[in-house]
């Protein structure tokens, strides 16, 4: 039975985001200012975009999947191999994933258990991948896995090094597709293939499940630079789905967006180092750049606004 978006939007709403239904989708703000759609496995013809409905008064950018001809190339991570087992892997991962098993005890948990023991494996992702520590970390992760815990569609499993936790995930199944949100582990236990281990165990356990289709790891990411993780994602047996993807600014914001205003604003923002805001605010004026125009009043890329 398809589990309803109704169910992922109360949560966003449980960690204090604005949700808000347009077009058929849900939009709700990622960032400060920016709204995206989901689910993540579904993408809105560019030309239906009504940008009033998703942006209000708080939003001045809007991103969300498309066909490929009204964006910019992209595509969506999925694994949709019903059968998935080793022979979807790379030959260098199966070692991995083998070694892995090997160490590694996978299991599905409560967010009772991630509350408890699963704050640490976050600090160290964002540690390795050179990302800021919040200083409310612990107060954020707590708050998020009470929501996630009384979100219908949402499940946890974690893998684990001798009765310790070594990495974990978190999934939402929206509609029949498992959107695949969290991957942490700790850097104590990386030569245990813990992510390997888990992701592996997690798809062929459910991807037989007569009430999944998919499970989707997402869209390419705004940022450049993050070619490694995509790596690890197709060694595992995702594919990269081609997608659109697309950047519409509100009204107000378009008269300033031009050849000469947003190639300036991405060297003025080179100054502020190449933090994670800073990296999808490039990300966000790169690919407004690249995109093609469309006919649609609620489009204005730069071909236009110049």
């Amino acid at each position: 039975m398809a589990v309803s978006l109704d169910h992922y939007a109360e949560f966003l709403m449980r960690l204090g985001h604005t949700v808000r239904k347009s077009g058929g989708l849900y939009w709700f703000n990622s960032q400060p200012g920016i709204f995206s759609s989901f689910p993540y496995h579904r993408g809105i013809n560019a030309e239906d975009v009504v940008l009033p409905e998703i942006l209000g008064h708080d939003g001045f950018v809007a991103r969300f999947g498309c066909p490929a001809e009204q964006g910019v190339p992209s595509f969506r991570i999925s694994c949709v191999q019903k059968d998935y087992d080793f022979p979807f892997l790379r030959s260098r991962t199966r070692t991995q994933v083998r070694r892995g098993l090997e160490l590694c005890t996978v299991e599905q948990v409560d967010f009772q258990t991630l509350r408890k023991h699963a704050v640490p494996l976050n600090r160290d992702t964002l540690i390795r991948q050179g990302r800021r520590v919040p200083h409310d970390l612990e107060k954020y992760w707590h708050r998020y896995y009470d929501a996630a815990a009384q979100t219908v569609g949402a499940e946890a499993w974690a893998a684990f090094v001798d009765g310790e936790m070594a990495a974990y995930s978190v999934g939402f199944l929206m509609e029949d597709v498992v959107s695949l949100q969290i991957l942490r582990s700790s850097t104590k236990h990386l030569d245990a293939f813990p992510n390997n281990a888990l992701v592996f165990r997690y798809l062929q356990e459910r991807m037989p499940s007569p009430e999944i289709s998919s499970v989707c790891y997402g869209y390419e990411s705004i940022q450049s630079g993050l070619g490694s993780l995509d790596q690890f994602k197709t060694g595992m047996g995702f594919e990269k789905l081609p997608a659109g993807q697309r950047i519409e600014l509100a009204t107000w914001v378009r008269p300033f967006a031009n050849r000469l205003t947003l190639p300036l604003a991405g060297r003025l923002l080179n100054k502020f180092g190449n933090g994670e805001t800073v990296a999808k605010l490039k990300g966000i004026i790169d690919w407004y750049q690249q995109q093609p125009s469309l006919s649609g009043a609620g489009s204005s890329p730069i071909s236009k606004a110049a």
